[in-house]
């Protein structure tokens, strides 16, 4: 089974909020658009010894995205993607792959820097998607179940 930071995995990025934009005109903005997107892995994004995110070319979803490339970056503490297939990060498109903008703390939103316009980014879930094995419900439906003690309580 392929994880996260696997070279030649295929990530869906699915923005869990407004997505910020920055055009070549020089307009910027937030636009509701949380239709996720495909990218391959092609490499990570590394600062010495540091690991904190991966980069490669959009594969599928809305056109502005195509041909530009998504950078993923580590966004919660403790995460290790070389095990794990679902998570949170920060992510950025653009023309460039992203660099560490020392300042910052990489998991800060300035923490990393691009050059170059189109830009698009914000926060959303990532997930490895691969045809060979079943992907995990992102959705948890809570049912009501009925414990030992007499108590009802709402478990996933």
């Amino acid at each position: 089974m392929p994880m996260l930071a696997d070279i030649g995995t295929t990530i869906e990025v699915s923005p869990s909020d407004d997505v910020q934009y920055r055009l070549s005109d020089g307009s910027t903005g937030f636009m509701d658009d949380r239709t996720p997107f495909q990218f391959k892995v092609i490499g990570r994004l590394e600062d010495g010894q540091i690991f904190y995110g991966l980069f490669g070319p959009v594969v599928s979803g809305p056109s502005h995205y195509l041909g530009l490339i998504c950078n993923i970056t580590i966004r919660v503490d403790g995460s290790d993607w070389r095990q794990e297939q679902l998570s949170q990060a920060s992510f950025r498109l653009g023309p460039s792959v992203a660099q560490r903008d020392h300042r910052f703390d990489f998991r800060h939103p300035e923490g990393i820097k691009m050059e170059g316009c189109p830009r698009y980014g914000r926060f959303g879930e990532v997930e490895v998607v691969d045809d060979s094995y079943p992907r995990p419900r992102k959705r948890y439906i809570l049912e009501l179940h009925e414990w030992p003690d007499g108590l009802t309580r709402d478990r996933p």
